[in-house]
């Protein structure tokens, strides 16, 4: 966790609603322009789209429990509720997984991130129908929603019969990462996305598993009555510079996506200010160490490679 010195540098007013404004703008271009850029199904550009959106409204949800008129007016609200949020960090930085890697062979990759989903929808209803096949009221359950899993997928350009015979399984974040290439090396998609499964970033994912490393920071939050009332003072106090350190990594995911979406499509700016805004938002979040490394690492030469300039 970052000091609080580096915490109280932050003003979320410079972000928070305008990088959810910006990221609505990409997922508007993403419904309405990307399918005439992409060279690949329609339907690659409606996940891009609904991606966009997932990660949108997670982050949308951790402000909301983290409002100052929450806080202050809600006398139910309690501090263990943001806490108990922030796993769902670790879920925008697998929507960010999953729209890079289409992103890097739209029709192909796009095509197996759907079929590998329809071909473990199928896996799911086959272990179903093994459990309770044959119990009253299962068969008919399993028999509608095979029918309704072949709908979906003639609905979109694809065959029962491809997704069946699809033997590939979109990876995980781990295993994608963990799959070296030949010689022992990663791509440099691989090492940009290492970054999210070490360091700071890594509590994400220890607190979304249960592990105990995530619970190293976390845990008084959940035992709260359990502790004298000087530490609890004290655990109230930090909890702002905490959560605000948080807030902006999250806030970090949503513009990553952005910024990448940006510089795969290059959507036109309309009065928008699209490139604008993104430089903006990097500006606003630089003061969190973690914001400035991934900047460093990768977007400040992948916003002047691909052309998201300020003019």
């Amino acid at each position: 966790m970052g000091t609080s010195d580096e915490a109280n540098s932050i003003d979320a007013s410079t972000f928070q609603k305008p990088l959810k404004q910006i990221a609505e703008v990409l997922a508007q271009k993403l419904k309405r322009e990307a399918p005439k850029l992409l060279a690949a199904p329609g339907f690659v550009a409606v996940d891009l789209h609904v991606l966009m959106r997932q990660a949108m409204y997670t982050y949308d949800l951790l402000f909301y429990l983290n409002a100052d008129e929450r806080r202050e007016t809600d006398p139910y609200w309690r501090n263990v509720y943001t806490i108990v949020a922030l796993p769902l960090v670790r879920n925008m930085i697998d929507c960010l997984y999953n729209v890079t890697a289409i992103l890097q062979d739209p029709a192909g990759k796009g095509t197996l991130w759907r079929e590998s989903g329809f071909r473990k929808a199928y896996a799911d209803i086959d272990d179903t129908e093994k459990r309770y096949g044959g119990k009253p009221g299962w068969d008919e359950w399993i028999r509608k929603n095979r029918e309704a899993l072949d709908l979906g997928i003639r609905a979109c350009g694809l065959t029962v019969a491809g997704v069946q015979a699809q033997k590939a399984r979109w990876p995980t974040l781990g295993r994608y990462i963990g799959n070296k290439q030949t010689g022992g090396t990663l791509t440099p998609h691989q090492d940009f996305l290492k970054t999210f499964m070490y360091g700071n970033w890594s509590k994400y994912s220890a607190m979304a598993h249960g592990a105990f490393e995530g619970l190293l920071e976390v845990a008084p939050y959940y035992t709260e009555d359990s502790l004298d009332h000087d530490f609890r003072k004290r655990l109230d106090e930090s909890h702002p510079d905490f959560m605000a350190k948080c807030l902006a990594e999250a806030a970090a995911v949503l513009l990553c996506m952005v910024t990448e979406l940006q510089a795969h499509f290059h959507f036109d700016d309309d009065g928008a200010r699209i490139n604008e805004r993104i430089h903006a938002m990097w500006n606003a979040l630089m003061p969190v160490f973690e914001v400035k490394e991934l900047y460093k690492e990768r977007y400040a030469k992948l916003m002047k490679d691909r052309g998201i300039l300020v003019v």
